[in-house]
């Protein structure tokens, strides 16, 4: 068991979130400090972070295989490319 360092609640350690503050100190707290801290719940900061980790690879990717295609294909095929890539990123990122 784990003791949250804002509220003082014992937490089991799946519970427990480490934070660091604005002097850059971690403290242990349970979800719900967590919430008044940031703002948002831990699922959506979870949901969040996951989403920005794949729209970067999926960017990445789309970048990878326009310069492909302008090396191989020409021109058009690079500008299609780069179109597809910023749609991806636009609709990957898209707030839900």
């Amino acid at each position: 068991m784990l003791k949250c360092s804002d509220c003082g609640r014992d937490l089991p350690e799946k519970e427990a979130l480490v934070h660091k503050d604005e002097q850059g100190e971690k403290h242990i707290i349970c979800p719900e400090c967590f919430e008044k801290a940031t703002g948002i719940d831990y699922k959506t900061f979870a949901y969040r972070k996951e989403n920005a980790k794949q729209t970067f690879f999926a960017v990445l990717f789309c970048l990878g295989a326009t310069i492909y295609a302008f090396i191989e294909k020409g021109p058009l095929y690079g500008g299609l490319g780069i179109l597809l890539t910023i749609l991806v990123y636009f609709f990957s990122s898209k707030a839900r």
